[in-house]
């Protein structure tokens, strides 16, 4: 049998062909949509996701940035080296040394500083000054890799601000100075207390005049008279040198916690039953007051007397007959004049007192001396339209103070029962001056008064004052006083205590040129500079524009 096979027309097996590749042609375009679908898909989430990453990354790092300025500003403010525009910028540079180029020039962080004098005043730009309550940190940080997309250069930038409170510190117009200068000879007896205060050694300083202290005080510093003799009885001690440029007698029992120095020719004088923790250098002879040790010579015995001393009072070395003994140097007097508009340039408010010259209980309700606890920024208030001032003991003022303030006083001056605090115990600085109106490097006494301090008169909490006055300033009673006293002559009596707090007059140095065997004028430690507190506020803020 034979099997056959059907022939097909040539011609329709062509078309057939045809129509097979026109589908498998189809399916090929459908499948390299699909596969393009998902592509874009896939690479659509790729990018998003690294757009997100790069976003979530640049917000972190200009956060941080941020974050990093106000720590870096209050590393300048705590190391008292606030920048001088108030503006403090660190590159990526600084931040990371293996940075360079483009990248090491970009900002890391810009941080400033504003301050205010109250919670509700207005910020002004800068660093924080002596009335300074507040302080704002404001910083901008930018990041170090930024967005890789327009919708991810939202965290390029970060901006923070930080509040914090503002402690002031010291007064620093002028450290230099005692605690009590009288250019001529002064009055020191009946339980004076002088006291140093944060390194500040409380010195008598006295320019032309001998010393002489009658009993019961202690000053914590140097007594130095250069230009006289300095005769200390009973009780009265120091806690540093007695220095003169004479003679030195020392009678009674007490203790020097320094040096005894007198570079006069005539004899010193030293009692036994002193105690001296430092040495005894004398020009001329010395006397211990009929001790001596036995050296075998006949008469008067300058060695045995030397050798006393130093046996019974404890001193090391005793010198006499000592050529290169030194005397203080003679500090000349700072006339104080009063200018206006000098304090208007150091950013104090000039105001002319035209209210009660005596204030007692009848007048303390007068709308000026209430003024006086209201001010809130560093005010001079000029009261020589007043022939005299009085405080009086029936007004029993307390004077609450806001800011520092100055009076400018005529050349009387009655202080009786005053009291001074200070709000929010803040350090203040109060000064009442008569002004020198002649440039001559002595206090001119022509017309002269006197400034009394009396009747009990304190200061509460932070607040320090200096007295400055070509004429006496005379306190009695019950002193309880932070500050300093620069007079014509000083003198005090009956229960009175000065803890030197060294403020000065701002544009004057009272530097006396004294100070002790080791110095030249700088007898004050170094002023304590202001520094932030309590943290009042943290938050995000926008950065400018």
């Amino acid at each position: 049998m034979f099997l056959t096979r059907a022939v097909r027309p040539t011609g329709v097996l062509r078309a057939a062909s045809r129509d097979d590749r026109g589908n498998a042609m189809i399916a090929v375009v459908g499948l390299i949509a699909v596969t393009s679908m998902v592509t874009m898909t896939v690479t659509g989430a790729t990018v998003d996701a690294l757009s997100y990453t790069s976003l979530t990354r640049a917000g972190v790092q200009s956060n941080a940035a941020a974050e990093a300025g106000v720590d870096a500003m209050l590393a300048e403010l705590f190391a008292d080296d606030c920048p001088g525009t108030g503006e403090l910028t660190v590159t990526q540079g600084a931040v990371d040394p293996t940075l360079t180029g483009t990248a090491a020039a970009n900002p890391f962080f810009i941080a400033n500083v504003a301050h205010r004098t109250n919670a509700g005043a207005a910020w002004t730009p800068g660093c924080p000054d002596g009335a300074t309550t507040q302080i704002r940190i404001q910083s901008t940080g930018f990041a170090a890799d930024t967005g890789v997309a327009e919708s991810a250069s939202a965290g390029d930038e970060s901006a923070v601000q930080a509040v914090y409170v503002w402690t002031p510190g010291a007064n620093s117009e002028a450290v230099t100075g005692a605690a009590v200068f009288s250019y001529g000879t002064p009055g020191l007896s009946n339980s004076l207390e002088l006291l140093s205060f944060n390194g500040n050694s409380a010195n008598v300083i006295v320019a032309e005049g001998n010393i002489l202290c009658s009993n019961s005080v202690y000053v914590q510093g140097d007594i130095v008279a250069a230009n006289g003799n300095i005769q200390l009885d009973n009780t009265c001690s120091a806690g540093g040198n007695v220095w003169a440029s004479g003679t030195v007698g020392l009678q009674g029992n007490k203790t020097i916690g320094g040096d005894v120095i007198a570079a006069g020719t005539g004899i010193t004088r030293i009692d036994p039953s002193t105690r001296i923790s430092g040495g005894v250098y004398a020009r001329g002879e010395i006397d211990s007051w009929g001790q001596r040790c036995t050296t075998g010579a006949t008469g008067w015995d300058a060695a045995g007397d030397a050798c006393s001393v130093a046996r019974t009072t404890g001193a090391n070395p005793v010198f006499y007959f000592r050529n290169d003994v030194v005397a203080p140097t003679p500090p000349r007097w700072i006339d104080v004049n009063y200018v206006a508009a000098n304090w208007q340039t150091l950013g104090w408010t000039v105001r002319t007192y035209t209210g009660p010259c005596t204030i007692d209980n009848r007048t303390r309700t007068n709308a000026q001396v209430l003024a006086f606890s209201t001010y809130t920024t560093p005010t001079v208030i000029d009261m020589r339209g007043c022939t005299s001032v009085v405080f009086s003991s029936s007004a029993n003022l307390v004077m609450s103070m806001r800011t520092d303030l100055t009076f400018i006083m005529p050349r009387t001056v009655n202080l009786e029962n005053f009291t001074v605090a200070s709000v929010g115990n803040f350090d203040r600085a109060l000064r009442f001056i008569t002004p020198d109106t002649v440039a001559d490097n002595r206090p001119t006494t022509t017309g002269c008064g006197r400034f009394d301090i009396n009747n009990r008169n304190e200061t509460i909490d932070a607040v320090a004052i200096l007295i400055y006055s070509p004429c006496t300033v005379q306190n009695s009673n019950q002193l309880a006083w932070r500050g300093q006293y620069y007079s014509g002559r000083v003198t005090f009596s009956n229960n009175s205590e000065l803890t030197y707090v060294p403020i000065g007059i701002p544009g004057f140095d009272l530097g006396n040129g004294a100070g002790g065997p080791g110095g030249e004028g700088a007898v004050g430690g170094p002023a304590t500079p202001g520094h932030p507190g309590a943290l009042v506020a943290y938050t995000d803020i926008d950065p400018p524009a």
